[in-house]
């Protein structure tokens, strides 16, 4: 965990919704700030990351499709509940899950991102989870392509999203994970500017998410961005600017990748109608998007969110919260 060095804090100006958020700088935040990614050491204790791990391991068992964490012979995609890429889970109820909720109040994840916005008064995005497997080659397909991405529109182009990522498992260079293009951030606006032929005739969407290609990627290569691997420890938090190019990779060696996506903003910062709207998806238990403000719902029977038979749209069993868990949620006003 690390502290607001407010003597010798420096302050970022950033768009949001109502007003001006700031971002507050010591060590880890002056590297996100300047490099667009950070890691937070021991966010969450090795033996607590352990737990976490094997609870995640019981769910992925729990769907019955033949997954046993103990047995590599089952380690197969015809053997996991539905997922997407690599192994990106946001169906079955996931976002709810107890584990999953559990991480989102551990104290020191809560803690960096009340230092990032200058406010411990947040909200927390209904998010995905990650169990990417070494499955045999031949298995995933398309999923075990790169696929390069912003989470932010191409309308906003100050700081406007910070995302993290939760490892729970010894992260090294082939075990899958956050891919990000170093030196992107700082170029996110001028490619835009630069690029005016990829402007929709309607104008750039609103929606935090713009797909970039093998040509789009070259003028970042042409300007000295190269790919970096994240590696981390059990209980380390990835922290990335969400102007940042990255991707998820597959797991390429014998080694699992474990992890929860987290993300965290300023309550007061939402509008009433997607307070309302988070209200809704958390009694429907539905996951979200990444941004806990301006989200999307992934919903069931709604766009590629096709149900299979007898999939349970709900987690195990309803999660047990905390009031500030409640307060994360957006139930309980703080």
């Amino acid at each position: 965990m690390y502290r607001s060095a407010e003597s010798t804090a420096t302050l970022t100006q950033m768009d949001a919704p109502n007003g001006t958020l700031r971002l507050r700088g010591d060590s880890p935040m002056s590297e996100l700030r300047c490099n667009g990614y950070a890691v937070v050491h021991g966010a969450i204790p090795p033996d607590r990351a352990a737990r976490y791990v094997n609870e995640i391991y019981r769910w992925l068992e729990s769907v019955g499709k033949g997954f046993k964490a103990d047995d590599r012979d089952t380690w197969h995609v015809q053997c996991m509940p539905r997922f997407q890429k690599g192994g990106l889970y946001k169906r079955y109820g996931v976002a709810h899950e107890q584990f999953a909720w559990d991480i989102r109040t551990e104290p020191a994840v809560i803690d960096a991102f009340a230092q990032i916005w200058g406010t411990d008064e947040l909200l927390v995005s209904f998010d995905a989870i990650n169990a990417s497997f070494p499955f045999p080659s031949d298995e995933l397909g398309q999923a075990a392509k790169p696929w390069p991405h912003v989470d932010q529109s191409p309308t906003r182009s100050s700081m406007h999203c910070i995302q993290g990522i939760i490892n729970l498992l010894e992260n090294g260079p082939d075990d899958g994970g956050l891919m990000v293009l170093e030196g992107s951030m700082s170029l996110f606006a001028e490619f835009f500017r630069a690029h005016p032929q990829l402007r929709p005739e309607e104008g750039w969407p609103e929606i935090d998410w713009y797909s970039h290609s093998d040509d789009t990627l070259q003028w970042f290569y042409e300007r000295g961005c190269k790919w970096k691997k994240i590696e981390a420890g059990p209980g380390d938090l990835i922290l990335w600017d969400s102007r940042m190019i990255h991707y998820g990779d597959a797991a390429k060696g014998d080694r699992p990748r474990v992890a929860t996506y987290v993300c965290y903003k300023p309550a007061k910062t939402i509008t009433s109608e997607k307070l309302e709207a988070k209200k809704e998806c958390f009694r429907e238990r539905w996951g979200t998007s990444h941004d806990p403000l301006n989200f999307r719902i992934s919903r069931p029977n709604a766009g590629d969110y096709t149900l299979e038979p007898k999939e349970s749209v709900y987690p195990r069993r309803g999660p047990t919260l905390s009031e500030r868990a409640l307060k994360l949620a957006g139930i309980v006003e703080y």
